[in-house]
């Protein structure tokens, strides 16, 4: 990995925490129009760092907030897989 791909993930990371935290929140609540925008905005963002999984996971939580519903096992995969992710990241190194 060069320097800026390294630092892009590193963001990734940081900026992505928040949304988790707001999934959480809002399943609790069960505010399925929050959860859904951040639902969303956790698709595109691990899509965009290459974290497939967790892109798919988020998109799926998408669909079910659109539908008024959400599962808690879902919420705790996706929370999961973020921390997966993130330990994975705070393994690379700049080559």
């Amino acid at each position: 990995f060069d320097e800026d791909a390294l630092d892009m993930l590193h963001m990734f990371v940081s900026m992505t925490e928040p949304l988790i935290g707001r999934i959480k929140k809002a399943y609790a609540d069960k505010d399925y129009h929050d959860l859904g925008e951040a639902a969303h905005s956790l698709k595109g963002a691990a899509r965009s760092a290459c974290c497939m999984k967790l892109g798919d996971l988020a998109g799926k939580l998408q669909d079910d907030a659109e539908k008024d519903k959400a599962d808690a096992g879902l919420i705790e995969d996706i929370a999961k897989e973020f921390e997966r992710a993130r330990a994975e990241i705070k393994t690379l190194k700049a080559a």
